[in-house]
């Protein structure tokens, strides 16, 4: 499967949230699709999954226009953070229902599911509790077998031994059947090993898009006295600065390059980290 975006932009009444979009990503592969609240992932995902039109741009998949596409859309299992299921239907119903939607389902794994999460079948969605309604989630994405399974945010309520059956399953799919899975999520620090390649959003556009082994070779954390940090990343992009007790701190995109310089240390920088740089970058922007 091949995903390809071109010049994507979408606007709401009162703000852009996609600015100019592309890139292309195949798989069969794990994608972890990130960036802080607001940067415009979900969106992205609506748009993904035929749900909303593009305002500028277009998305592919396999070199067909996802939007009014009914059999592309067909092999795409988009399990959004809320609201994938009517509340009056039982957990049956739900999975039936879904069965008659996605033409690769495969029955017998959600039932194998069912007893995993410890889900009652013939439960009611409404009655549900928070991690309930996201254990559904995650079998309705399995067990779809869709060529391209999104999971956005997949495990609300979740205690940690249910999310660490969520990824065991995750490889254990993948190996068995393999797709292009694409996962956004704000437990980054969880699920970082997961990830065979990397998107990051931020503020409506693409700030980043590399494999998980360029990651640490790309962003890398320098620290020093001001002047000599600002020396030794002279023509680098800096992410974030910030300065402590007259050291600074700047992540800078590397683009392969070595940092040299006297008096600096550099210091490896964690997916989880790079999205809280981000963050604090995007609230010191809006108090200005």
């Amino acid at each position: 499967m091949i995903i390809e975006a071109k010049n994507v932009s979408k606007s709401y009444k009162h703000r852009e949230a996609l600015k100019n979009i592309n890139f292309s990503i195949e798989g069969p592969k794990i994608i972890g699709f990130l960036g802080h609240n607001g940067a415009g992932k979900t969106t992205f995902l609506n748009l993904l999954s035929g749900l909303i039109a593009t305002s500028n741009g277009s998305i592919s998949v396999n070199g067909e226009n996802v939007f009014n596409a009914p059999a592309i859309l067909r092999d795409i299992c988009f399990v959004a953070e809320s609201r994938n299921f009517q509340e009056e239907m039982t957990i049956a119903q739900t999975l039936k229902a879904n069965s008659f939607f996605y033409p690769k389902w495969d029955a017998n794994l959600a039932m194998e599911l069912l007893e995993v999460f410890a889900l009652n079948p013939k439960e009611k969605v409404r009655s549900l509790s928070k991690g309930m309604v996201s254990a559904l989630g995650i079998i309705t994405g399995f067990a779809s077998n869709a060529g391209i399974t999104i999971f956005d945010e997949p495990y609300i309520g979740l205690d940690v031994a249910a999310r660490n059956t969520f990824y065991d399953l995750l490889i254990e799919q993948q190996t068995d059947n393999p797709r292009l899975f694409i996962l956004s999520t704000h437990l980054i620090d969880e699920a970082s090993e997961l990830f065979e390649e990397i998107l990051i959003l931020h503020e409506g556009q693409l700030l980043f898009q590399k494999t998980a082994e360029e990651w640490h070779e790309h962003i890398v954390a320098v620290k020093g006295s001001p002047s000599d940090v600002e020396q030794a990343i002279s023509g680098l992009k800096s992410i974030y600065k910030h300065t402590f007790m007259q050291e600074l701190t700047a992540i800078v995109f590397t683009d392969g390059q070595s940092i040299e310089g006297q008096n600096i240390m550099l210091e490896r920088v964690s997916l989880q980290d790079m999205l809280v740089y981000l963050s604090k970058q995007q609230k010191a922007r809006t108090i200005k």
